[in-house]
């Protein structure tokens, strides 16, 4: 007989002192195939991080005066809700086989095997061979060995099962299949092999490999000024249009074949089911991990991710609902190849839409500075979002300190005047401008523009007296107002 413990055995041992038929098995090592090297597909990636050189700050200052036309360097496109602008990375990992090997060009992803974390459980199946009904099933810890008996000199067949989580692993039925249901967006890794136990030290070396394809969605929402509620819902699909189809697909897997079957949609993520990425600015950042069983590619172009039900929560602790199931295109140059190992990764982020007056897209309420979100002793391109939009025109008195600024300042009480347009502060930045002084027209449009009405109106803290002009873009009923009101 053999059993697998978890001591330590030394080549030094004498091994007379071994009984024939018997032996230790210990597990040597758990790892798992992973590869963080993703390379860009379709295009530069812009992320918004703040200027990495002399030149690049001097270019950023240039860009944010008044008199500078230049304008954001993302893609900004239109939904019925919002604007949007996105990007998209993948990468690919060869055949497992391959995917070990070191490689000394830089232009291929490298693959690399690490220790699965010792808090994370995983589940071992031994089966001798010719039998169907496992001599061992259980649940181990990383560093953990079982606590199982076997014949030596005897072939047996492991199986073990892992969905990165420290608290379980999904069992197998009588016929070896893991259950969709337990596999339903999860990282799930899987390792098999077989081991003829000899009457001596004996060891296991567990390599996971990850069985489904990984899409990871970062949604932004600093550029419509609030943060990801708990019961939003995300999914991603494809299609042309408006048309969407849900690729995020589980299925039974059986370990004796190593493959899925029964294909099956899986539900959206929820926002309490996401990751923070930066906690200065906490759920208005937010990751989605998806995982799909499907691996069928998807053609250039015709990724999607929609917003089963946006929420956010505005700056006075309201909430924004936008219209349900909205879709956003994610741009990719290339066939996207959802094989099994890979991780793709897609920024989404939306941006407030404007209201369109005389040929020109203004904002829908005023401009405010709100220090506390400056997140550090002084602005910083990509990582503030202390210039801002009110969340509403529902008001009569606004603030001396954060809403009246004098021309060009960095601040509204600032006397550095004439130093920067803070309209193309607000992020991400260079999406919004001042009227340009060199083009009286962007002044005269206005004035000149007969469809407008004056009003007094009662609001919480008074009355407000306004001058509106009717918007001629799509009605969006996520904001209160769709006009133009100064």
């Amino acid at each position: 007989m053999s059993s697998i413990t978890a001591i330590s055995c030394s080549e030094k041992e004498n091994k007379e002192d071994l009984q024939v038929n018997k032996g230790n098995i210990a597990i040597r090592s758990v790892r798992f195939v992973n590869d963080e090297n993703v390379i860009n597909v379709g295009g530069t990636v812009k992320k918004g991080t703040a200027a990495t050189s002399q030149q690049d700050a001097a270019a950023l200052e240039a860009s944010m005066t008044f008199e500078s036309k230049v304008v954001s360097p993302l893609n900004i496109q239109s939904a019925a809700d919002f604007d949007f602008a996105t990007d998209m990375q993948t990468n690919a990992l060869g055949e497992p086989e391959n995917s070990l090997k070191a490689s000394t060009n830089s232009n291929k992803p490298r693959a690399a095997d690490i220790p699965l974390n010792q808090n994370k459980k995983f589940r071992l199946i031994f089966i001798k061979d010719g039998a169907s009904t496992p001599v061992y099933n259980g649940l181990l810890n990383a560093g953990q060995d079982p606590n199982l008996t076997v014949e030596a000199n005897a072939k047996y067949k492991w199986y073990a099962i892992s969905v990165n989580d420290p608290s379980t692993a999904p069992d197998i039925d009588g016929n070896g299949n893991i259950a969709g249901a337990d596999l339903a967006n999860k990282d799930f890794m899987f390792a098999s092999g077989e081991i003829t136990t000899q009457p001596e030290n004996n060891y296991l070396d567990i390599l996971f490999l990850r069985q489904m394809a990984a899409i990871e969605v970062k949604i932004n929402t600093r550029g419509i000024f609030g943060g990801i509620t708990d019961n939003s819902t995300f999914s991603v699909g494809k299609g042309t249009g408006t048309a969407f189809t849900n690729i995020i697909q589980t299925g039974d897997f059986s370990i004796f074949n190593a493959s899925f079957s029964n294909l099956q949609d899986v539900g959206p993520v929820n926002g309490s089911e996401m990751t923070v990425v930066d906690s200065r600015w906490g759920n208005a950042e937010k990751i989605a991990h998806f995982y799909t069983a499907n691996t069928s590619s998807i053609s250039a172009n015709n990724l999607r991710v929609r917003l089963d039900g946006l929420h956010i929560t505005l700056d006075d602790n309201s909430t924004r609902n936008f219209a349900a199931n909205s879709i956003v295109p994610i741009s990719h140059g290339s066939t996207l190849n959802l094989t099994k190992g890979t991780l793709s990764k897609t920024n989404v982020r939306l941006i407030e839409s404007g209201v369109s007056v005389s040929g020109l897209v203004w904002a829908r309420t005023n401009l405010v500075y709100d220090s506390e979100k400056l997140y550090g002793g002084s602005y910083t391109q990509g990582a503030s979002d202390a210039y801002r939009f009110r969340t509403d025109n529902n008001y009569s008195y606004p603030s001396i300190n954060t809403e009246y600024w004098n021309f060009g300042t960095t601040t509204p009480r600032g006397t550095d005047y004439r130093t920067v347009d803070q309209c193309k502060r607000v992020y991400p930045e260079l999406t919004w401008r001042s009227p340009l002084e060199s083009d009286p027209q962007e002044y005269t449009r206005l004035r000149n523009n007969t469809n407008r009405k004056t009003s007094i109106t009662r609001v919480p803290d008074g009355y407000r007296h306004t001058i509106t002009w009717t918007g001629t873009q799509a009605h969006n009923s996520a904001y209160p107002d769709n006009d133009l009101v100064l």
